[in-house]
């Protein structure tokens, strides 16, 4: 017979699994931190066998968002966390959650962690329950309140038995009290010099690498113009995909870096266009509007039209580094070698009206 811990272990494979219990009848309840993970686990564990028995689950339509508490613990609501990025990619959403988890852990112990999906008002915000009571819950409240988290300031407020929230706490206090921190530092030192592999990044390229994650609406900016055909996006995917693909293939040969298909970031993108490298830039529609990184998105552009290099914006961050085969959000990337995806470079140009 599975245990409890086993049965956690196989559901954690679908999403964070807050909390596990089960009862004298012999039933497991697995929470989730939203009822689409839940519903998506469900799904992949019905049927599944467990012990040599076929199991079956199913999402219990009796719990929502607003769920029981548990006996002696409190609950802190977060908003202005999360961005239409986040909901727009289940991944991105995911990772979100699990670094809010990280945060909230600091004040406390976290009994469970739930989104709010329940209505377009309440859309985004984050129920943290601690287990330690209303002495945790309030500390840890006042603690993440006005905090920076992915460029966005938290509200943080405590949830009352009642269903109200303590208001005492608001963005507009925490905003003053940050910036009345920031002017009491008169001197602030120079930053200190990042490296890739040893070395010196100029102080330029790590302008933008040291910027914090400012949230967009997540849609397309003004900059980026998209073609018109729905087709461009499967075949700039399986275009990039195939070309990252060979790349990776070829890593171990010799002179493979200077037979380089795709190279990536800011910096890279600006010296492939330099040096008459770069074939096609591919560039996020939803690039963060920051200074540092607007400046250098604006360089790019320039170098490529100077040098009459197509520049593409049908992907977003995240969907750009999946297309190459990342994990993370990727910015910009610079096809230097179209060697075996000729034909969907070819049908790219076309599609973007160019020769």
């Amino acid at each position: 017979e599975e245990s409890i811990e086993d049965i956690k272990s196989i559901a954690g494979q679908y999403g964070h699994v807050a909390n596990a219990r089960g009862d004298d009848a012999g039933n497991v309840y697995v929470t989730y931190d939203t009822r689409e993970i839940a519903s998506f686990a469900a799904q992949k564990l019905d049927g599944m066998l467990l012990g040599g028995v076929s199991i079956t689950v199913s999402v219990d339509s009796s719990m929502s968002t607003n769920r029981t508490q548990q006996a002696g613990s409190s609950t802190v609501v977060l908003d202005n966390v999360l961005s239409e990025d986040d909901f727009e990619d289940e991944d991105c959403l995911n990772e979100s959650i699990e670094d809010i988890r990280s945060v909230a852990e600091k004040y406390g112990v976290v009994g469970s962690l739930i989104v709010d999906t329940s209505n377009e008002e309440e859309k985004g915000k984050i129920h943290v329950e601690y287990t330690g009571g209303i002495a945790v819950a309030g500390e840890a409240a006042k603690q993440l309140n006005g905090m920076m988290f992915g460029g966005r300031l938290i509200s943080a407020t405590l949830s009352l038995s009642s269903g109200t929230e303590d208001t005492n706490m608001d963005n507009n206090s925490a905003a003053k009290s940050v910036k009345d921190d920031t002017n009491t530092n008169v001197e602030q030192e120079p930053p200190q010099p990042m490296f890739s592999g040893d070395k010196v990044i100029p102080e330029r390229f790590a302008q933008c690498k040291r910027v914090p994650k400012v949230a967009n609406s997540g849609t397309p900016r003004a900059y980026a113009s998209k073609i018109a055909d729905p087709g461009a996006i499967p075949l700039l995917t399986e275009m990039l995909g195939e070309l990252m693909r060979l790349q990776q293939r070829s890593k171990d040969q010799k002179n493979a870096r200077s037979r380089r298909r795709l190279v990536m970031g800011l910096r890279e993108v600006a010296r492939g266009i330099r040096a008459h490298k770069v074939k096609m830039v591919v560039m996020a529609n939803n690039l963060d509007e920051y200074g540092a990184i607007d400046s250098k998105l604006q360089e790019i552009l320039d170098l490529a039209h100077a040098e009459d290099v197509p520049v593409i914006f049908e992907l977003n961050k995240r969907k750009l580094g999946k297309a190459v085969g990342k994990s993370i959000k990727v910015s910009v990337v610079g096809v230097q070698n179209v060697m075996g995806a000729e034909q969907q470079f070819k049908q790219l140009k076309k599609m973007a009206g160019i020769s």
